[in-house]
């Protein structure tokens, strides 16, 4: 059985490197990583249909992968219905140069969204994003991400000995900016809202307008939710159930449209 890495930054990223070697660690010769061939941030869960997709083999820098010259979620589908079809057993994807907390970032990551189509294709995942600060040079997202090594394993550890956890279909992990072997790990909520958002409105050099989808961070946050216990830099673990439908939902629509 294959556990499979993914992204949405990158084959070339520390953060993919980290996660592979903490899955190598842990699970040994079969994991495989399949990854964007170009960031691919933001994409949500959005597959290549109106066009050919082109898979490499290669070996990037002693890390043997398959790139795809697609999205995250095309990866994970040509890795379970194609690569590796029907051999995927659980599908880590990360780690995220920056959180997925909140479900505005949720439901728009790449990352969340390559673990959620694996969700969806009922193969268990967990996707990893870490937390950075916005003045941060490559060579010190790097790092931080090599300090994240020891506690992904931990969490890799718990998962293969306990199991996946039924009746959940994926987890999201955000890893803090302050990280090491006693980083406190809490299973929390998604908070709503992550930003305040804004449009910023600009003049070309021909005067006509363009516009930056910009936000600021809330201060408002749900002290019970990821947000706010990532912020106070804690491991935060938050369970996904894809289908959001139950029978007192159901009842209230009916008695609508009845």
């Amino acid at each position: 059985m294959v556990v499979l890495i993914t992204n949405d930054d990158g084959y070339k990223t520390e953060g993919l490197r980290t996660l592979y070697k903490a899955a190598k660690k842990v699970f040994g010769s079969e994991v495989m990583v399949v990854s964007p061939d170009k960031l691919q941030s933001s994409s949500g869960m959005s597959f290549t249909f109106h066009k050919p997709l082109r898979v490499e083999k290669i070996d990037y820098n002693n890390m043997p992968c398959y790139i795809v010259s697609g999205t995250p979620a095309d990866c994970v589908f040509m890795s379970i219905y194609h690569l590796f079809k029907g051999n995927v057993s659980l599908v880590l994807s990360g780690i995220n140069e920056g959180m997925n907390a909140g479900l505005e970032t949720v439901y728009s990551s790449g990352t969340i969204s390559a673990a959620m189509f694996a969700a969806i294709s009922e193969v268990p995942s967990i996707a990893f994003s870490k937390n950075l600060s916005v003045d941060m040079k490559q060579g010190e997202i790097d790092q931080s991400m090599k300090e994240s090594y020891e506690s992904v394993v931990k969490i890799l550890k718990n998962i293969k000995a306990k199991g996946f956890p039924k009746n959940i279909d994926m987890i999201n992990i955000n890893l803090p900016l302050k990280i090491n072997k006693k980083t406190e790990m809490k299973i929390v909520k998604t908070d709503k809202r992550v930003f305040d958002d804004i449009v910023i409105k600009k003049k070309d050099p021909n005067g006509k307008d363009y516009y930056w989808l910009y936000g600021t961070l809330r201060k408002d946050l749900d002290k019970e939710a990821d947000l706010y216990n990532l912020f106070n830099q804690k491991i935060t673990v938050t369970p996904i159930k894809l289908s959001t439908t139950e029978e007192l939902h159901l009842k209230t629509l009916s008695d609508i449209f009845s």
